[in-house]
């Protein structure tokens, strides 16, 4: 008997019946070009809909010209979006998925890269931006209106689903319905009823347009968590309103925070260690109150998580987003009670919100065919079987045997350590991280399915390596932390951030951890040590700390740092240690910084590449390769890239 009972049942909404509970809700992924979709924009969600997914939203179609979020924002305010339109549902149809569109305008909350002029219906500035929009005109917000009417209208024209009223994490329609966002004394401000008349009128107009023909939804916020935002009790008036006194919606697609502040916007796509499905509760509550289908998403990464959230009546629908970006066939798999295939999303951020921040194409560090469907989707088969040898068991060399042995390839990965996950051991003890470690054992599940053999616990060499005849080796044997070259640095009482988590060296009360990338090594083990009762100084090189982490990791580890009163000094270099005294230099002026009565200096100053067996190896066998850290130490994303990339050309 499955342990599905709810996850796989079909549901009506709107004229539709979706084919399951699993959902895709509108994210960015990039994949645009002169503000319309590209081919691999529509590869990228047919794999969703081939994977089993029931509805996919696409990501936010800009409804007037203000709207441009980011300078890869789909424009679809005119009929040149009609034809995308006509050829996604030809790509997602034929799989039994159903498609809506995200209709979208973000007022005051737009980026720097989005080149819009930002509108709200009132000169507030936000705090994440540094906005300072411009007021609305009455003859302007009309424009608008008119512009997520014709929009919708096009999405029915194109032959998809239905449409998604976007008026969650303090985009304009929330800013509109806000008392402390909102300071008209016009028809559109002042009263309950007239900072609602801008939704109602689109609403009203969209129905006029489109009938009953298509699904109507709205996504909303269960609480901005910023100042001027809406609260969870102001939502759920909000929403009872709409329900009872405007109506035309099919569904409310429930989830949280606000674009407005960095500390609110996390929850836009909250990191680990944000808990899996904490909306689940909000949105039980509201379902409580409404008779209209709830949908909720945030971190339900798990299709246990998600039948869980539904057979607890707090929604009708889950959105699994990061789940299908991670593993596209998710849904297919855990239908087949295939869990030990499924991949499971670890909530870094960093291949997807990450890298949509950085106005790059979204990916998965777990998945690099994520993103890649058109190169990588279809997977060939090797058409000379060899013998390759992958010497090293952290990410990179695991993800470059599973990809060889995946192709026919007959594979053996050598491991000088007793298990295997490389930094990812380290890293998953740093607070907060522990979830980072599913990474490795998601790998070894894959290297399990695909029969690699795995010799753990071996010191290689040129000879062991010879024996085997191979025809292809992989040289994945990571790096060493970096030990700058600096007056002091070999005092006992230096260490690095390795010989903190891995607790090979005593530690001292008084602690400086000496950053100089920016990223989760430093703040890592400043939070570890300050959990542990060490007062601790966090001095980075970089002009921010955390300057290389994602933004919502780098606020959530931000935020524990400021809690745990760690104290951090940016823009510094290490200059000179001197037994208790430790100088920095400002790497802008040269002026010294001194530190003093320092027990312990930490050193997070980068790794450096292990390369001792590939300049052995070069020249003796037939083909050799070099990726991950020992080639250039970066971030994991790099190093599982490189390995599938090497193996899926073997």
């Amino acid at each position: 008997m499955s342990q599905f009972k709810y996850l796989f049942t079909p549901i009506k909404i709107g004229p539709h019946w979706i084919k399951n509970r699993i959902l895709s809700t509108g994210h960015m992924t990039t994949f645009v070009k002169d503000n319309l979709p590209t081919d691999q924009f529509i590869a990228y969600h047919e794999e969703r809909a081939k994977g089993g997914a029931g509805l996919i939203v696409i990501e936010a179609n800009a409804v007037h010209w203000t709207a441009a979020f980011t300078s890869h924002t789909i424009m679809a305010y005119t009929d040149e979006m009609l034809p995308y339109y006509k050829k996604l549902a030809e790509a997602v149809h034929p799989h039994g998925t159903k498609m809506f569109v995200q209709l979208f305008h973000p007022g005051r909350e737009v980026f720097p890269s989005g080149g819009a002029i930002a509108v709200a219906p009132s000169s507030i500035p936000n705090d994440r931006f540094r906005v300072m929009p411009k007021e609305l005109e009455v003859e302007e917000i009309q424009e608008i209106i008119n512009g997520y009417v014709e929009t919708a209208e096009r999405v029915k024209k194109g032959g998809l689903d239905g449409v998604e009223i976007v008026a969650s994490h303090g985009y304009l329609i929330s800013q509109f319905w806000s008392s402390r966002l909102n300071l008209r004394t016009d028809q559109y401000g002042g009263s309950f009823e007239n900072r609602l008349r801008f939704l109602k009128e689109i609403i009203e107009g969209i129905r006029q347009k489109v009938g009953s023909e298509i699904a109507v939804g709205m996504r909303v916020s269960v609480d901005d968590y910023e100042t001027n935002g809406s609260t969870f009790e102001e939502v759920k008036e909000i929403l009872v309103y709409i329900e009872k006194e405007i109506g035309g919606l099919d569904y409310f697609n429930l989830t949280g925070g606000s674009s407005a502040t960095l500390m609110s916007s996390i929850f836009i796509a909250p990191p680990s260690p944000v808990p899996p499905a904490h909306f689940s509760a909000y949105s039980g509550k509201m379902r409580e109150l409404l008779s209209t289908p709830v949908f909720v998403n945030s971190r339900i990464n798990d299709p246990v998580m998600g039948e869980k959230v539904l057979e607890s009546g707090q929604a009708d629908m889950v959105g699994m987003t990061r789940s299908l970006i991670c593993d596209p066939h998710m849904p297919n798999k855990a239908m087949r009670e295939e869990m030990e295939k499924i991949r499971y999303c670890i909530g870094c951020n960093q291949g997807c919100i990450g890298h949509m921040h950085n106005d790059l194409p979204i990916t998965c560090i777990q998945n690099p065919v994520t993103g890649r469907e058109l190169q990588f989707a279809h997977m060939s088969k090797a058409k000379n079987i060899k013998t390759v040898i992958v010497i090293g068991g952290g990410p990179s060399g695991m993800k470059a045997a599973v990809i060889a042995a995946e192709r026919g390839h007959k594979v053996t990965l050598f491991e000088k350590e007793e298990e295997l996950g490389g930094q990812v051991k380290l890293a998953r003890k740093i607070p907060g991280r522990e979830e980072f470690g599913e990474l490795v054992a998601n790998l070894k599940r894959e290297l399990a399915y695909h029969r690699v053999v795995v010799k753990t616990n071996t010191n290689v060499t040129k000879e062991l390596i010879l024996s085997h005849q191979p025809d292809e080796v992989i040289v994945a044997t990571g790096a060493t932390p970096y030990i700058p070259n600096v007056s002091g640095i070999h005092l006992p009482s230096v260490i690095t951030a390795w010989d903190v988590l891995m607790k090979k060296e005593p530690v001292g009360k008084k602690v400086i951890v000496a950053d100089w990338k920016g990223d989760m090594p430093g703040i890592g083990v400043a939070l570890y040590l300050a959990e542990q009762g060490h007062e601790v100084e966090l001095i980075s090189a970089c002009y921010q700390v955390g300057y290389g982490l994602q933004q919502y990791v780098r606020d959530v580890m931000l935020s524990k740092l400021h809690l745990l009163e760690v104290k951090m000094t940016p823009q510094y270099n290490l200059h000179r240690v001197e037994a208790a005294n430790i100088t920095f230099e400002n790497i802008y002026t040269g002026q010294m910084l001194v530190r003093n009565q320092v027990d312990t200096l930490v050193l997070a100053t980068g790794n450096q590449q292990v390369v001792d067996i590939y300049y052995q190896l070069k020249g003796s066998v037939p083909s050799l390769h070099r990726i991950g850290d020992c080639m250039l130490p970066r971030t994991v994303e790099e190093a599982i890239l490189e390995g599938f990339e090497v193996a899926a050309n073997l």
